[in-house]
């Protein structure tokens, strides 16, 4: 008799400790946002906002993507940064942090681009 009230006490915890976990979180993904500007290439895939902040495109579906080139796009995804380092050992950091973004998908908004 002690070993099951035990166990049922043991299982309502980790019930309750599950359910405290998961209060209050979304179904989409923690940082996620949504970004809208003018999508390029230059070798690699970038995206120019209305303010001029141009983001590094990482991650993405080249089929899905490439498209869109010379359109307005709004990407849904999370921020991040790219790191390109050239330093050469013993010499002064040249490292460069540009910003970059994840993307999770792609939304067509127009066939061109206004005059950044």
């Amino acid at each position: 008799m002690r070993k099951t009230v035990l166990t049922l006490l043991l299982l309502f915890c980790a019930t309750w400790l599950l359910a405290q976990d998961n209060m209050g979180k979304s179904s989409g993904a923690a940082g996620e946002t949504t970004i809208q500007g003018c999508l390029s290439k230059d070798g690699y895939y970038f995206l120019t906002d209305s303010n001029g902040k141009k983001y590094h495109l990482v991650g993405y579906n080249g089929k899905q993507i490439a498209e869109h080139v010379g359109h307005t796009v709004a990407i849904t995804g999370t921020p991040t940064v790219k790191t390109t380092d050239t330093t050469i050992q013993g010499a002064e950091s040249t490292a460069k942090e540009t910003p970059a973004f994840r993307v999770k998908s792609v939304k067509h908004v127009a066939d061109s681009c206004k005059a950044m």
